[in-house]
């Protein structure tokens, strides 16, 4: 239950946070609007996976109905809030269902060409460096934490655990909030690159959720690791490979999950 709140919580709150802030000078700015479909899409995964939990979570059946109806239409309703709120921010009369499509497409191939700094450096000395504020380690979490949104997704178990440690019942679902996590970083990432003053309420919300969300997930897996539940690396028993032989079967996985929570961690100070 630790596992399944650490990371999830602090990221999912301060994406939230962020987006309901009363005291921004620009309502509609470029993070508002990322930030929105970010929570629009993690919101329509969250609704898919209680809704269709057998087809997330490996077979396992693991509410009943009344609760799927519930959860699943409160995500629902959460995501399709979202959605308008990022079509509100601009002019609704020539903003077509193509042209939205076309917007969110052309938007996100975009992004996905900017992960990487617009000007790298190697001279931890140099000006350019220090002006740019950790643009390029936000980059490299930006993409780590991409990887680890669609891991889960598309690789069989054990390897699907991996970086949430939440088993095969909730893995799949985790998702949504790894992916919200990935625009936070990607957010933070333009905000540390281009050095503007704008939405720096919503800024600090995010660096602050993530540096918490990413600390509690590295101090659990640490304990997880040293054996607190029934031995481990450090204290006797076995416990770390009979409660937890799938982060141990994918130990590549799991060392790349701790480096990026880390790097996370780093970027964030």
């Amino acid at each position: 239950m630790s596992q399944a709140f650490a990371f999830q919580l602090p990221v999912g709150y301060a994406t939230i946070s962020a987006l309901s802030s009363p005291d921004s000078t620009h309502n509609f700015s470029t993070v508002r609007r990322r930030l929105n479909l970010a929570v629009a899409v993690a919101s329509m995964w969250l609704a898919s996976s209680t809704a269709f939990a057998s087809k997330f979570a490996f077979g396992y059946d693991l509410y009943t109905w009344k609760l799927k109806a519930f959860a699943s239409g409160i995500h629902a309703t959460n995501g399709l809030l979202a959605l308008f709120a990022w079509r509100r921010s601009f002019d609704t009369n020539k903003m077509t269902i193509r042209s939205c499509a076309s917007r969110v497409i052309r938007g996100s191939i975009g992004s996905l060409w900017s992960i990487g700094p617009s000007s790298p450096c190697s001279d931890p000395d140099s000006p350019r460096l220090i002006s740019n504020n950790n643009a390029s380690i936000w980059g490299l979490c930006t993409a780590g934490l991409l990887w680890f949104t669609i891991l889960p997704i598309v690789s069989p178990y054990p390897l699907a655990t991996v970086p949430t440690i939440l088993g095969k019942r909730l893995s799949r679902p985790a998702s949504a909030f790894t992916f919200l996590s990935v625009v936070c970083a990607f957010c933070l990432k333009e905000s540390a690159e281009s050095g503007a003053e704008d939405d720096k309420y919503q800024i600090s919300r995010l660096r602050k959720g993530l540096m918490i969300g990413s600390t509690l997930h590295l101090l659990l897996l640490m304990l997880k690791l040293i054996g607190v539940d029934g031995g481990g690396l450090l204290l006797p028993g076995r416990g770390l490979w009979e409660v937890y032989p799938a982060m141990l079967a994918v130990p590549f996985a799991t060392a790349s999950s701790i480096i990026v929570h880390a790097l996370v961690c780093f970027a964030a100070l």
